[in-house]
């Protein structure tokens, strides 16, 4: 995946992978490489939403941390 690919450009284009496996109209090797690609970018999209769950964990124990505070 490139560096500057974004979650969304990277969930569309794992649709794409799956609606050419799901057509049936690939053979082994293609469908292979498909694979492959579909395994990366489902890596990124993991990745990219378990920062986004930390982020989001980060966030909230800062604002308990204020509310505890006031």
């Amino acid at each position: 995946m490139k560096k500057n690919t974004t979650y969304e450009q990277a969930v569309k284009r794992l649709q794409e992978i799956t609606d050419q496996l799901d057509s049936g109209d690939t053979g082994l090797e293609q469908a292979m490489k498909l694979f492959e690609e579909g395994a990366e970018v489902s890596a990124f999209c993991y990745k990219k939403l378990k920062d986004a769950e930390q982020k989001i964990k980060e966030f909230e124990k800062t604002e308990d941390s204020a509310d505890d505070s006031e």
